[in-house]
């Protein structure tokens, strides 16, 4: 069993654009900050959103600020029994190998045989 088990935390990233677009998904979209202020833009960029500026009767949003928001949750890790840190993420069948020693540990942190002793039921009937 992996020692000292940290528990994933959920990191939650957001992001903005600056949007025209037909409301049926065409159209553009420039990264923005939360005020609408573009950032980052390559000089292609730049030209497209000055056209979009000269032409806004083409779109049904024009330079609406649209915020984008996802989580995820970072994997749990321990340390292995070598001292190695090793991550909960599934490398093989649900199962993960510490990079130092080679054990085999399940996504709870219980070490397991190596995979070429897991006994596999092959017979789909069953």
């Amino acid at each position: 069993m992996l020692k000292d088990i940290i528990r994933g935390e959920i990191v939650t990233q957001t992001s903005y654009d600056l949007v025209y677009d037909d409301g049926h998904g065409n159209g553009f979209g420039f990264p923005c900050n939360a005020n609408g202020s573009v950032i980052n833009l390559r000089p292609e960029a730049v030209a497209n959103l000055a056209w979009c500026a000269e032409h806004p009767e083409k779109f049904i949003r024009v330079g609406e600020v649209v915020e984008r928001r996802w989580s995820w949750r970072n994997p749990d890790r321990g340390t292995c029994s070598c001292g190695e840190t090793v991550t909960l993420e599934n490398q093989y069948h649900g199962a993960c190998q510490c990079p130092k020693c080679g054990r085999w540990y399940n996504l709870f942190g219980e070490e397991l045989l190596p995979p070429d002793q897991w006994e596999m039921d092959l017979d789909e009937d069953s």
